[in-house]
């Protein structure tokens, strides 16, 4: 953690002070005192800090509030802006030149902006303040770039299985183990056992499970499968990379995912649950995969549930990892101040109520083991989260969302059953690569291409 925090000041109390002296004779005035100069009133620094999580603004407000309490020379105006907008209204700021001064990000879009020249460089300040060794690597990785650091990361957030223990216990099904002990071949048995067709009308009453289908979570199932997503040495800036996803480790994990939907019929196919909301929340679905956020919601249940880690691969047990972080704009006119904000966000002493009531993983060992965040949704598998952030992996790069939207055009097409799986892994590959070509030429100069 942060081995020294923004120092809470206390305002100077001033004393009475009284001279002792002769009296001058009755009829002699005495002289008054002389004016001395007015104090000069404390100019405050301010900043501006920008987050995209709208749904914890109440939690964040009172954060950055108590900031602004114990700081005598610096106030953080702060805004929150939805997803949606956030990014193309930050782009305009920064096409502008009156960007915030701190903003929240995620590696998805990040590198970019240091390929802009649009980050400051945080190297010198993370290696002076923080302590890496109590990081957990999943939450540096995506961070640097060629050996700097441009962001902090703030929390983790990985894929794991949420499950309903009420339908496991309905079906007389052993649910998934908390110590994340089983196999993918563990995970088919269990999702149709729990898969339920009362009346054999073929409408399921109870899915056993959902298929993994995301493009950017898919990777580390690939990679626990002995796969590798790239080929050349993996680089956040894509220099000499070329995409991989046709190989046989590829496409296998992609058939035992598409398999779900339209060869066992124990994942729900699209439209299922829409207009539903959440669908773990419905009751009538056994596991779910999802990142730490759902615990949150999951807290209303009208059943019992848990959660555990993904099931092993052939090879390795892998799953998607990474961080929302913190960055500052190399426009601000205040790195220092910029860096005791961020030190008040990440420091769990100062934004405890962040990490404990959003469903966001500490990025520090020393607190995510913690009882105070162990506590957190009393009678939960949380450990879960601690082993999901060893095990995690990711592969952002430059462009990353550019890249992964292309395959997973490619990818929706096989699970929606319109393409063959062999067929859609080497259209996926070429429309990869193709787009990190784009990427590429986009970005030729500041590569030195």
């Amino acid at each position: 953690m942060a081995r020294q925090m923004v120092s809470r000041r206390d305002f100077l109390r001033f004393s009475a002070i009284t001279a002792a002296g002769a009296l001058a004779a009755a009829c002699t005035p005495m002289a008054p005192p002389a004016a001395g100069p007015a104090a000069a009133p404390v100019q405050k620094v301010s900043i501006v800090y920008w987050n995209y999580m709208t749904d914890m603004e109440q939690i964040e407000s009172g954060i950055l509030d108590a900031f602004n309490s114990s700081s005598a020379d610096l106030t953080v105006k702060y805004e929150f802006v939805p997803w949606q907008q956030y990014w193309e209204k930050l782009n305009a700021t920064l096409a502008a030149g009156n960007p915030p001064d701190v903003w929240n990000t995620a590696p998805t879009f990040f590198f970019e902006y240091i390929l802009r020249k649009q980050l400051a460089d945080l190297t010198d300040l993370i290696k002076q303040n923080l302590d890496f060794t109590d990081f957990y690597e999943t939450a540096l990785s995506g961070y640097d770039l060629v050996g700097k650091y441009y962001g902090v990361p703030r929390n983790i957030v990985t894929t794991v299985i949420f499950f309903n223990k009420d339908l496991f216990n309905e079906a007389g099904v052993e649910p998934p183990p908390l110590d994340g002990n089983w196999t993918w071949d563990d995970f088919l048995a269990k999702a149709k056992a729990v898969a339920k067709d009362t009346d054999g009308d073929g409408k399921m009453d109870v899915w056993g499970t959902e298929a993994l289908q995301s493009s950017w979570w898919l990777d580390e199932m690939i990679m626990g499968n002995g796969g590798e997503i790239f080929k050349g040495e993996f680089r956040r800036d894509l220099v000499g990379m070329t995409a991989n996803y046709d190989s046989p480790e590829a496409c296998g994990t992609y058939k035992f995912f598409a398999d779900l939907i339209n060869t066992h019929k124990v994942a729900y196919p699209a439209g299922e649950f829409e207009g539903m909301g959440e669908p773990f929340m419905t009751g009538r679905l056994g596991m779910r995969f999802s990142l730490n956020w759902l615990a949150l919601q999951a807290k209303e249940a009208p059943f019992d549930w848990d959660l555990t880690t993904v099931p092993k691969g052939t090879v390795d047990q892998l799953t998607y990892g990474g961080a929302d972080g913190l960055v500052v704009s190399q426009a601000t006119k205040d790195l220092s101040s910029c860096w005791k904000l961020i030190e008040w966000l990440i420091d769990p002493k100062t934004g405890e109520a962040f990490l404990k009531q959003s469903g966001a993983m500490p990025v520090t060992r020393s607190y995510a083991e913690s009882d105070a965040y162990l506590g957190t949704f009393p009678g939960k598998n949380l450990r879960a989260f601690l082993k999901s952030a060893e095990i995690a992996r990711n592969t952002f790069t430059l462009g990353f969302s550019q890249w992964k939207k292309v395959l997973q055009d490619e990818l929706d097409q096989a699970f929606l059953g319109q393409k063959p799986v062999e067929q859609m892994c080497v259209d996926a590959n070429k429309a990869v690569n193709a787009a990190i070509e784009r990427i590429r030429t986009s970005f030729a100069e500041a590569l030195g291409q």
